[in-house]
């Protein structure tokens, strides 16, 4: 069933829905965090139309990063529930191609976990490490060595590869079910934020990076930073999950 609401938003203040481009924004729910220190940040869809966001501890001290799962397919009566929580920076949700496998990252931690996942119920059980990645070595900067970045947004393709851009890496790696890295792309900025795929075919691998408190040597190494990045690749990503209020 194609959603009515044409966006689908989580905020600072909550989760809105636009009905038409530019229009106002309509309250769906508060979430139950404390917005002074804590926002929402990395969201997508299931296969059955159910939001799922992850939230961002601003503070990354109390670990109060959390992962929701957003029900409005009973149109006015939205349903909440918390899955996961104890993290820093929710980042990295994505599915299996079966999703029976839920994958959602803890940026600032340097790990991706895994869940086996119920799509009828929604329900997460069995967590486990899936990557776990070296931490950023006391007082490093750019262009020194010695860093691989962490996790930050990611997306699935048809053969079940992970795929995440590696924050302040200047990388998207690629990763099989069983953790294996396949492959490690060069990215033209410093600190890509998400990879995701479109087009036609779905293989044309799309990719956000940031600029924002990058120092005047990555700037200069990564003039391009800030901007969207794309690339024709072999293998197609899974398709959007729409958001369904109906």
């Amino acid at each position: 069933m194609l959603a009515k609401a044409l966006l689908v938003i989580a905020l600072r203040h909550g989760v809105f829905r636009g009905r038409h481009w530019g229009g106002a924004l309509e309250h769906i729910l508060t979430l139950d965090y404390d917005p002074r220190t804590v926002r929402a940040n990395d969201g997508k869809c299931d296969a059955l139309g159910r939001l799922w966001v992850g939230t961002y501890d601003e503070a990354k001290t109390h670990r109060q990063a959390a992962l929701y799962v957003i029900d409005c397919r009973d149109g006015d009566t939205p349903r909440v529930e918390r899955k996961a929580d104890g993290a820093l920076t929710g980042n990295g949700l994505a599915w299996s191609p079966d999703q029976k496998t839920l994958y959602w990252a803890d940026t600032s931690s340097h790990v991706v976990y895994a869940w086996d996942h119920d799509l009828a119920s929604s329900c997460l059980s069995a967590k486990r490490e899936f990557l776990r990645f070296d931490s950023k070595p006391s007082g490093w900067t750019f262009p020194q060595t010695g860093y691989g970045g962490r996790p930050d947004g990611a997306w699935v393709d048809v053969q079940g590869h992970y795929h995440v851009a590696m924050y302040e890496g200047s990388r998207v790696c690629e990763f099989a079910p069983d953790g294996t890295l396949v492959s490690a792309t060069a990215t033209s900025a410093q600190c890509p934020t998400m990879v995701c795929f479109g087009g036609e075919d779905g293989c044309t691998q799309f990719l956000t990076t940031a600029r924002k408190g990058a120092s005047p040597q990555a700037l200069e190494a990564f003039p391009q930073s800030g901007g969207v990045f794309s690339r024709r690749v072999s293998v197609a990503g899974l398709p959007v999950n729409f958001f369904n209020d109906e």
